[in-house]
């Protein structure tokens, strides 16, 4: 055994006896020194506890001249080998994580379970950075307080600041570290980002959301790899606002019970651990059978469950098509939401312009361009981009005009920009391409637009085009020229994102007689007839409103008539108002939007989050329908 881990070996075994010889002692001295340092630093609970152990159960002296023990080569071959096999072989992820850490002056590091370092990457190619080398011993008995070790002790992110670590030797430097989990949730290693403290509090966003995504990848793809003959459930919250995170991953048999699942999906069934989660039935679970899923493939499963956030499911490996599996129950639970992904020819019904603009719209995010699309209220912008994206992207949507330049709005923009570089850097590496959606981007205010600009810029400068593993997706209801010529918007921003702009033309240019038909046949779920009298009631009429006024239109004519077919007596009781000519006299919406939204905000005591409940809508757009028609709350 060579003498240095021998060296290693022997005084690890002196820590362990120290810290077994009086338990009772040990545990006064660290509350007395944990309360101490928290007093003099501020620190967080787990540091104070850490430096407290390090002082008085470890014995380690902070002015150490060399803290850090090393292993020899031969005894970090192996532990190499260990890791690659438990991390699923493949190194690909780690390669990026290199590449990002080494243009950034960093430097990353993959521990094994036992604190020992198996991978360093940094400019100099793999060689020792600031005395950081392969072989090094990161166990907090040996290298005191740091990131690795309080990753693996607390079991979970942690970044460890200079200030943090113990040993004065390592206080220039700033750890950011992740656990890294195979399928059955079990710690195999600490993935590390170490750079150089400047103090920035943007450096640990980027490296933890970085590696959270490695993280996150490396575990999903051994967690498919294990269930490869399960059905496996992607269970995501309805709305998500995290760009790279993906939906966690759940295994289940054919009874519907739950074999395994990802790092963080009991969270998402209001579970505490993720202990609770095995062996309880999905429906249990997430209130929903699995039948429910298996049957609609290719379709979002919406559920709303009775406590706890909504939840959209989807089947990312669906059973066989034997359905005589004993244990699976006809679909008998009917489902309180089930949204079924529009098509672009869906989309396009009735207008040879729509089709041309779906096309090239496609064409166009098919080579991770950013989209620009303009049109009047309800006249569809967020069903084509529902349509052109699918469940081929994690999406995240903001409502530019719910934004202000609070504090807290300034750190969600800037974690999402953070996001997106991560999305672009880790190209190939994540389980599903990323769409950033911009809603209401006249609205913008000016610090989001200066994010959104250098994202942009710094991404234009490293490819030809924006990566087609992310894109960025912009909608307005006015042409956003118009905002420039009013010194609101900028316009470097602006020639940026306008390059492949699309206008959605309004209903009342368009036959919206045949939209109608599959609109009305898609709401009632069965085939719907609708009148000539109908049809032409629907033809003359100019919908101010557009798409989302003829939807809204049949289906209060579906519940007043028998639900199979439409008459203009129907159309007449959802509208109470005479026909009119389209583009020449318009008559105006029977349904005041303003008024309706002063009845819900004075019914809810002006509880902004009850009155969405009420209309069944969003705070953010309560917000911006506020801002829109002058509304402010009462003094």
């Amino acid at each position: 055994m060579p003498i240095q881990f021998t060296f290693y070996r022997a005084r690890l075994a002196l820590k362990i006896d120290i810290a077994s010889a009086n338990i009772a002692e040990r545990n006064l001295w660290e509350g007395i020194l944990m309360a101490d340092y928290m007093t003099k630093t501020n620190a967080v609970p787990a540091i104070a506890a850490s430096w407290a152990r390090c002082e008085r159960v470890y014995n380690l002296k902070r002015n150490a001249a060399q803290p850090i023990l090393r292993l020899q080569s031969s005894e970090v071959a192996p532990r190499q080998e260990a890791m690659i096999d438990r991390t699923g072989g493949k190194q690909g992820i780690f390669r990026q994580l290199a590449t990002l850490a080494a243009n950034a002056g960093n430097c990353l590091i993959v521990t094994d379970r036992d604190g020992i370092l198996v991978r360093l990457e940094s400019k100099d190619a793999g060689e020792d950075w600031n005395g950081i080398a392969l072989g090094s011993v990161w166990d907090e008995r040996i290298a005191g307080t740091n990131g690795v070790s309080m990753a693996l002790a607390e079991g979970r992110d942690f970044t460890v600041r200079g200030k943090d670590h113990f040993y004065s030797q390592l206080k220039p430097f700033a750890c950011c570290s992740v656990p890294l989990r195979d399928a059955a949730n079990e710690i195999i290693g600490v993935a590390n980002l170490s750079s150089i403290d400047t103090g920035n509090p943007t450096d640990f966003l980027f490296a933890q959301q970085l590696l959270r995504a490695a993280a996150s990848r490396i575990q999903q793809t051994l967690f498919e790899k294990k269930f490869t003959d399960q059905c496996i459930v992607s269970v995501a919250a309805h709305g998500r606002r995290d760009l790279i995170k993906g939906a966690e991953l759940i295994a289940v048999d054919e009874n519907g019970i739950i074999l395994g699942a990802t790092s963080q999906a009991h969270s998402l069934a209001g579970y505490e651990t993720h202990a609770h989660l095995t062996g309880l039935s999905f429906e249990d679970a997430f209130g929903a059978e699995m039948p429910n899923i298996d049957h609609v493939p290719g379709r979002v499963l919406s559920v709303r469950r009775d406590q706890g956030p909504m939840l959209d499911l989807w089947s990312r490996a669906p059973l066989q098509d034997n359905r005589a599996v004993v244990g699976w129950r006809p679909v008998t639970m009917p489902v309180r939401h089930q949204r079924q992904q529009p098509t672009l020819k869906d989309f396009a019904i009735g207008s040879p312009a729509l089709r041309e603009i779906c096309d090239r719209a496609k064409a166009t995010l098919d080579h991770g361009l950013p989209i620009l699309i303009e049109g009047e209220t309800g006249t569809g912008k967020s069903a084509l981009i529902t349509a052109l994206l699918g469940n081929a992207f994690n999406t995240v949507t903001v409502d530019c005009a719910a934004l202000d330049a609070s504090d807290e709005n300034r750190d969600y923009v800037r974690s999402l920009i953070e996001q997106a570089r991560i999305a672009v850097a880790l190209d190939g590496a994540m389980p599903q391409k990323t769409a950033l959606v911009f809603d209401n981007v006249d609205e913008m205010p000016p610090f989001a637009q200066a994010a959104l600009r250098n994202i942009l810029d710094e991404t234009g400068k490293a490819h030809s085009t924006f990566d087609a593993n992310m894109v960025i997706v912009t909608t307005c209801r006015r042409p956003l020229k118009d905002v420039v010529e009013e010194r609101t918007f900028r316009d470097d921003l602006y020639y940026m994102l306008s390059g492949a702009a699309f206008i959605l033309p309004p209903l009342r240019h368009r036959d919206a007689r045949p939209l109608a038909k599959c609109m009305a046949q898609r709401l009632a779920g069965k085939q719907v007839t609708l009148t000539q009298d109908a049809t032409d009631e629907i033809s003359n009429y100019g919908w101010p409103g557009n798409v989302r006024e003829l939807q809204s239109v049949l289906r209060q004519a579906l519940i007043q008539g028998d639900g199979t077919q439409i008459t203009r007596l129907d159309l007449a009781l959802a509208t109470s108002s005479p026909v009119s000519t389209p583009c020449i006299a318009m008559r105006p919406s029977p349904y005041n939007e303003e008024q309706t939204l002063l009845d819900a905000l004075n019914g809810a005591r002006w509880n902004v989050s009850k009155a969405a409940r009420t209309l069944g809508i969003g705070r953010a757009t309560i917000h911006r329908k506020m801002k829109a028609f002058g509304i402010a709350r009462p003094i």
